[in-house]
């Protein structure tokens, strides 16, 4: 998940949030295999395998290779920020879910 944002003369132009795929594919997956567990599906649950994980990895690949595409296209600088204890400090439930299963490096 990235979040760019472009800034022409001292402005913010342009803020794109990338990840809203990923947020659907991820909980999308959770139903599912809540759905299969409630039925004692456990087979089927194995055979989605890795589904999920490769969904997402190309998903993420396609935003870091169209960010970088787009500084170099407009010579702009990439800030990654330092997610340290991010886990820590969310607070409430879903939120702690959600933080939690966000895919970063």
């Amino acid at each position: 998940m990235a979040t760019t944002v472009e800034y022409i003369n001292g402005k913010i132009c342009n803020p794109k949030f990338y990840g809203k795929n990923v947020r659907g594919i991820r909980r999308h997956f959770a139903w599912l295999r809540r759905r299969l567990g409630e039925r004692k599906l456990l087979k089927v649950i194995k055979r989605l395998g890795d589904k999920e994980k490769r969904k997402v990895n190309d998903i993420l690949h396609k935003i870091s290779r169209e960010t970088v595409n787009r500084a170099k296209e407009i010579e702009a600088t990439i800030v990654i920020g330092n997610l340290k204890g991010i886990r820590k400090s969310a607070k409430g439930k879903r939120m702690r879910r959600i933080v939690n299963f966000m895919p970063y490096f």
